[in-house]
């Protein structure tokens, strides 16, 4: 009886595994629907704000045909600010948007080499358009977190793309960010520059600013950094990274792990200025605590000039806090030189536009053409070891 009561008590567990094991394995496929009308929900909401940019620039090597840069962008204001690439808009003869087919004329307020982000704004405002916020949040998101991306791929219509979070650099190999970027899964191709990317919340996560083709990959300036660029463009034009005025450098041990030593201290510089010296251990800036060059990157962006930030550092055994206040970094700043990289956009040659066919007239005239060559390059700066 015993063995028969064993098995009866086996019997009866099973069906309630495999019950489990069938919800399980049921679960997700009852979500895909769910998921699906969230996507196309988020792109109807946000199909409005985009934008493909085109800017025009000079006959490339001996030709007699002016080329167009095309990418994406989108409505950041209700005034008409637009958000884009820096590489589509280097010092074109001419910019343009075109919303909903019809074209309209843009003007460059200023741009952002570094972190590849440049701003727009139309003189005339499209009827039916919206726009975007840029939420000043530090949060990131976390890996694995799914991501939409709405671009204006070539001259195709806005079109989504789904992927994850799949990282996040403040480097890769030589090329120095401006701060930390998301990596995510979706490839960047032809026209996806400058592309907006959201999480299924409908937060605007950042611009699309780069992209990795050997790995299928794209990478994100968050929205908070693309804000803090902004307002440096609306208030003078141009952006200024923020300097104290030190070099550092990476010591590891088994005892103290990852430090940030500082090995030179600049002379007149506000570091020098505050008291900071040679050997002091970075330990927090403002409300960024301190352990890889990651971390020094990403503080230093986010402070302003002319703004005071409390140093904290470990001098021998004793926590020193300083009052520093921030500089401009020196244009003749020491900083490893990056070899341009080559646009990222896709280079077309303009048709002549026939007299006989003046169906657009917002739409660039090549005999209304004026300017000088351009550097056709996307310049990366570094942001350094120094700070």
């Amino acid at each position: 009886m015993n063995g028969f009561a064993s098995a009866q008590r086996v019997f009866r567990i099973v069906p309630l595994v495999l019950g489990f094991a069938t919800i399980a394995t049921a679960q997700p496929t009852a979500d895909l629907p769910g998921l699906q009308d969230r996507l196309a929900t988020l792109f109807k909401e946000n199909q409005p704000a985009m934008v493909r940019v085109k800017a025009i620039y000079p006959p490339q090597d001996d030709d007699d045909v002016p080329q167009v840069v095309i990418g994406s962008g989108f409505f950041i204001s209700r005034e008409g600010l637009i958000l884009t690439n820096a590489s589509i808009v280097y010092e074109p003869l001419r910019v343009w948007i075109e919303h909903d087919d019809i074209a309209y004329s843009a003007e460059v307020l200023g741009f952002d080499e570094r972190a590849n982000v440049a701003f727009l704004r139309t003189h005339t405002l499209p009827e039916n358009f919206s726009f975007l916020h840029l939420a000043d949040s530090a949060a990131l998101p976390r890996v694995g977190t799914f991501v939409l991306r709405l671009s204006m791929p070539l001259e195709f219509s806005a079109s989504p793309s789904f992927g994850i979070v799949a990282g996040y650099e403040s480097r890769f190999g030589e090329r120095f960010f401006p701060c930390t970027y998301v990596r995510t899964s979706i490839p960047a191709g032809p026209g996806d520059g400058g592309a907006a990317f959201f999480d299924l919340s409908g937060r605007l996560l950042g611009v699309q600013v780069g992209s990795l083709p050997e790995i299928g990959a794209s990478y994100i300036l968050p929205a908070r950094a693309a804000l803090r660029i902004r307002d440096d463009v609306l208030f003078s034009g141009t952006v200024t990274y923020g300097w104290i005025g030190f070099e550092v450098e990476l010591k590891s041990s088994i005892d103290n792990g990852r430090q940030l030593v500082l090995s030179e201290v600049f002379p007149e510089s506000p570091a020098e200025a505050a008291g900071l010296l040679e050997e002091d251990v970075l330990l927090r800036i403002g409300d960024y605590p301190i352990h890889v060059l990651d971390d020094l990157r990403n503080a230093m962006f986010y402070t302003r000039v002319g703004q005071y930030v409390e140093v904290e550092v470990l001098r021998g055994d004793q926590n020193r806090r300083f009052s520093v206040r921030i500089g401009a970094r020196p244009e003749n700043e020491p900083m490893q030189t990056i070899e341009p990289a080559e646009p990222a956009p896709p280079i077309e040659p303009l048709k002549k536009k026939e007299p006989s066919s003046d169906e657009d007239g917002d739409a660039p005239y090549l005999e209304e053409l004026q300017g000088t060559s351009k550097d056709g390059g996307e310049s990366v700066q570094p942001s350094g070891p120094g700070s």
